[in-house]
C-alpha cells in the first residue's frame, strides 16, 4: 500500500520547513529510540548509523533546494506499507 504523503510545488521556503520538519520527526523518533529502549548494541549502532544517514541526506537536500535558484521546488513523497518479518529502523 502506498501514501502519498506529499505531491505539490511550493515557495523555496516551504519546502525547506517541509523537509527539515519530515526529517525532524524521523531524526526525533530514533533519537528517542536509542535513550529509551532495550534494543541490543547492534541495533543502537545501527541507529546512530541511521541518524548520522538521515542528518546528512537533509544537509543534502538543503543544499540542492538553496543552489537551485528557483522561487518553487516541487516535492513528492511517499510512504510504502508492507509487511516485514523483523524490526528495522
Amino acid at each position: 500500500m502506498e501514501i502519498q504523503l506529499i505531491d505539490g510545488v511550493f515557495t523555496t521556503s516551504e519546502a525547506e520547513i517541509l523537509l527539515q520538519e519530515i526529517f525532524r520527526v524521523k531524526i526525533q523518533f530514533l533519537e528517542n529510540r536509542i535513550n529509551t529502549s532495550n534494543d541490543s548494541a547492534e541495533d543502537v549502532e545501527h541507529s546512530e548509523k541511521r541518524l548520522i544517514e538521515l542528518q546528512k541526506r537533509l544537509n543534502d537536500g538543503m543544499n540542492k533546494i538553496k543552489s537551485a535558484g528557483k522561487d518553487r521546488i516541487t516535492l513528492h513523497a511517499v510512504i510504502e506499507l508492507t509487511t516485514a518479518s523483523r524490526l528495522t529502523q
